[in-house]
């Protein structure tokens, strides 16, 4: 994988590199290597795009009339360096070895933490494990770290084991419960014996998997996507679906498991292959994730500045070991049955629905398997909710976390 320079030291996947046994929670900024600018700039000048010559539309991919304008901004205009400084001013960072049982680790995982800022009306903070997917990363709670801890939590948002700056193992066998192992030992680590978890896309899935794996520690779980597979229903009768509700079915079924999900297969079918290719070309990269940054979300207005940087944080340590996560998880089957679906998680549990969502499925469904506590619909928003919708989905968190953590 590329190595890529930090304050502290070089990042190689499955080797530890940055901390000894012993070593507590350092801080951390991002700063990677000039010569690994250098080269991205160089790799930007050689910019090879396909003429298609013939009608080209939004419907069927991104036209190359709009990928150029992209690459253009990036290399005239875009800068590494104010990002990566912009980034480290924003969001307080560290890295500290985690434990893994079975010869998974230890790995250094890297994360987000700020401890809640309330001084008026908050009896408690409240500890908050948020969880990225794919195509995103611990960015994703750029939007919504001051308005959480200023509503009284202490916010704790991981990279992945494979993602951003967090390492990842050389073994086999790295699936959603290794994923669940490793974040919950890093909140033990960081003294949160009991906290509330908030997951969508990969992240969905990872903090439904601690909570069924810890459910003496986890008091509460928030998901903005939801999949699991249709339960049964007395006489076989379905429950009168709202409009919503059909909508979001007709999207996941219709929509998303017929003609968007092939992305997944071939991610999860031959990650290294797709590796080699992405790992070589920002821009092949660019237009890869960009796709999904555009399909999934509700007309957000992403800039050329937020689709670059969203990409250099798999461009950096290599997009690799992210694709991965695909295969170790089988994706289809995840999709459509569900990530141990048909255990019921007893803790209080909260939806937020986003009509443009992969898929939340209907409430009936969710009763099935979760002690529903919270559900809210939204009228506008996609897949990337905290960036799409910060407000609505803070707004959310702080609403259903308060009304039932119990100190």
């Amino acid at each position: 994988m590329r190595s890529t320079t930090t304050t502290t030291t070089t990042i190689i996947w499955g080797k530890s590199v940055y901390l000894n046994e012993m070593a507590d929670i350092i801080p951390f900024k991002i700063n990677v290597a000039s010569s690994e600018v250098e080269l991205l700039s160089a790799k930007l000048k050689l910019t090879r795009l396909p003429d298609h010559g013939f009608a080209w539309t939004e419907e069927n991919s991104l036209t190359t009339s709009h990928v150029s304008e992209v690459v253009r901004f990036w290399q005239t205009k875009y800068s590494w360096r104010d990002e990566e400084a912009r980034i480290n001013a924003a969001l307080p960072q560290f890295i500290t070895r985690v434990p893994v049982s079975d010869g998974f680790g230890p790995l250094d995982i890297h994360f987000v933490h700020k401890r809640s800022t309330a001084k008026k009306n908050v009896k408690k903070n409240i500890p908050l494990l948020f969880v990225h997917g794919w195509p995103g990363s611990f960015l994703e709670i750029e939007k919504g770290l001051e308005p959480l801890t200023s509503a009284g939590f202490d916010v704790v948002a991981p990279s992945l084991p494979g993602y951003g700056f967090s390492e990842y193992t050389t073994k086999k066998g790295f699936d959603l419960r290794k994923h669940a192992e490793t974040l919950h030992n890093l909140m033990c680590k960081l003294g949160y014996q009991n906290y509330v978890v908030q997951g969508g896309d990969w992240g969905s899935w990872v903090v439904r998997t601690i909570a069924l794996m810890y459910p003496q520690h986890v008091r509460a779980l928030h998901l903005n996507m939801f999949k699991t597979y249709k339960p049964a229903f007395p006489d076989g009768k379905e429950p009168e679906y709202t409009e919503y509700e059909r909508h979001s079915l007709d999207r996941f079924h219709n929509w998303f498991l017929k003609t968007n999900i092939d992305y997944g297969s071939i991610q999860g079918a031959r990650p290294q292959t797709l590796g080699y290719s992405m790992h070589d070309s920002p821009v092949g990269l660019l237009v890869w994730i960009w796709d999904k940054l555009r399909l999934w979300s509700d007309n957000y207005p992403w800039t050329p500045t937020e689709l670059i940087t969203w990409t250099l944080m798999h461009y950096w340590p290599g997009p690799t070991t992210g694709f991965v996560m695909y295969m170790e998880n089988n994706p289809p089957a995840l999709m459509i049955q569900g990530s141990w679906g048909d255990k019921y998680l007893e803790m209080p549990c909260g939806f937020s629905a986003f009509p443009n969502e992969l898929g939340i499925l209907p409430r009936s469904w969710a009763e099935k398997v979760a002690n529903v506590k919270f559900w809210k619909e939204h009228p506008t928003g996609g897949h990337f909710a905290m960036h799409e919708r910060p407000e609505e989905l803070v707004a959310d968190l702080v609403s259903f976390f308060r009304g039932v953590w119990v100190d």
